[in-house]
């Protein structure tokens, strides 16, 4: 159902988000550039002054990280429950005065901010061992039975119906980096994010509306915006995201910035996303012929997959073969029917494209990520494997196949503005409201909360007004190699921010 207010005044979460998202707090910390304070201080002392008396070293200054100094009164309880529950818009809908917010990061990381929530998809082949208690043939309901096609025995196809929650933190300030002899130094900007999803899958509804859900990725990072360099190296600015999976592998996947259209309100293209189809299908590294399995056939309840009866999930078009071949199918069905009247995309990846055998052509760099000549993944030895020391070479004889080595990610964003249509009832009173909007019958995209401030005319008659929001789509793949292939690894989600969004409504 959609998000309302429950008999306590609490906001219950929208549609198909079953769990808070995480908070972050830096605690007022602030990346600044130590050259004044430190060389101001060693001027001072070189001068026989007193530093720390000296009204112009950073210790006097006003400090300037959001926390109150000791002659400050600290904030009421209402005051600093508002800085970390509410979004500036908010507070200033509200009346409440708190430590003004540092400054959004640049276009396009402008929307990554707050707290975000919603539903997805994953789809992963998880190698399969022969001694290990859970992953034995006999655990699962149905013993496999090979039906044709490739052999099973070293993977198990894991289907997630999930739920997700995405947070931003505040900017951290300007991150300097230094540039060398004719190359100008620049200064990053960059945020924290915490990503955390659960699965939902119910194997009894074929929906993903299981209450007791279990979390699956946990990953703390960054978004950096890289400015312009112009010497070494000379391109444009770039997005950045560092991010650190706790299997044991670290990612720092880029693009160039895609440019602001300073036509539209937040500077993206016109209209809805362009979304692409997308592949799980696995390949060999030494030539890149495609390998499908039977676990990809909804209807082949015999083979080594979780869930493996999808009766219940084709019922309800959760779960199709077209799903499991294309993930993106979901993000498609999210928004079917929605009016998106601008979005701003952009895709990082860690390379040009998957690692390839020689005997293969190499596929056209998605995207032009060595125009930067940067980015790439790391991994601890489990996942890597038997492999030569100082080597990021992927071995392809059996004897010496990694588990499960991540050796390519790319990852699409699209940040949508939704325009919503909102039921608004008769309003005598300036108090604002929180109202959900009338979602599109096929719509599975969860449902966002608008605070709505009525007009300075009262009272407000009943009526249908539009409401554009903010909604974030991705689409990820990560090839784990194993065994000689390229296992595709693809995640997707939709997400809307859980804070409600304000809006003053016209006269």
């Amino acid at each position: 159902m959609a998000s309302h207010i429950d008999t306590d005044g609490q906001v219950l979460p929208p549609l198909n988000i079953s769990a808070p998202a995480p908070l972050i707090n830096l605690r007022g910390f602030k990346w600044t550039t130590v050259d004044k304070a430190i060389n101001t201080a060693q001027r001072l002392k070189n001068e026989n002054q007193d530093a720390f008396e000296n009204g112009d070293t950073a210790d006097h200054q006003q400090p300037t990280n959001g926390h109150a100094s000791d002659h400050q009164q600290p904030l009421s309880e209402a005051e600093e429950g508002a800085e970390h529950h509410l979004s500036p818009q908010v507070e200033e809908q509200l009346g409440i005065h708190a430590v003004p917010p540092p400054p959004p990061p640049p276009f396009p990381l402008t929307k990554f901010q707050g707290a975000y929530a919603g539903n997805g998809f994953n789809t992963i082949f998880r190698p399969r061992s022969s001694v290990s208690p859970e992953d034995k043939a006999t655990d699962l309901p149905n013993k496999p039975i090979n039906l044709g096609g490739a052999p099973f025995d070293d993977n198990i196809l894991e289907l997630n119906l999930t739920t997700e929650q995405l947070t931003f933190g505040s900017t951290i300030g300007g991150i300097p980096n230094r540039g060398l002899l004719d190359q100008p130094d620049v200064t990053l900007a960059g945020l924290p994010y915490l990503q955390t999803i659960q699965d939902v899958t119910n194997v009894l509804t074929g929906r993903g509306d299981r209450i007791e859900h279990d979390g699956i990725h946990f990953e703390p990072g960054m978004w950096l915006h890289v400015p312009k360099s112009t010497v070494n190296p000379n391109v444009g600015p770039s997005v950045v995201r560092m991010a650190s999976i706790p299997h044991g592998t670290t990612i720092n996947a880029q693009c160039l910035a895609p440019e602001m259209i300073k036509t539209t309100a937040s500077g993206g293209s016109p209209g809805g996303p362009t979304i692409d189809n997308i592949d799980i299908t696995p390949s060999s590294v030494a030539d890149g012929k495609p390998i499908p399995f039977a676990s990809m056939t909804s209807t082949n309840r015999f083979s080594p997959r979780i869930p493996q009866d999808l009766q219940k999930f084709n019922d309800e078009r959760t779960i199709t073969d077209e799903i499991i071949l294309n993930p993106n199918l979901v993000l498609r069905n999210a928004i079917e029917g929605q009016n998106i009247s601008e979005t701003i995309s952009f895709e990082v990846s860690t390379g040009p494209g998957p690692p390839r055998g020689p005997k293969s052509k190499p596929p056209p760099p998605k995207p032009r990520t060595d125009l930067l000549n940067g980015g790439g993944l790391a991994n601890i030895a489990f996942l890597q494997g038997q492999q030569e020391l100082a080597t990021q070479e992927i071995p392809i004889p059996a004897m010496v196949s990694p588990n499960a080595h991540a050796s390519f990610m790319t990852s699409k964003f699209w940040i949508e503005t939704v325009q919503y249509q909102v039921n608004v009832g008769l309003m005598t009173s300036r108090d604002p409201v929180l109202l959900t909007p009338t979602m599109p019958k096929n719509s599975t995209a969860p449902t966002p909360v608008f605070l709505v401030t009525p007009p300075r005319k009262l009272p407000s008659l009943p009526k249908t007004i539009t409401i554009p929001g903010t909604q974030i789509q991705y689409s990820q793949q990560v090839n784990l190699v194993s065994k000689g292939l390229n296992w595709p690894h693809v995640s997707v989600a939709t997400l809307v921010p859980t804070e409600p969004q304000p809006f003053t409504m016209p006269r």
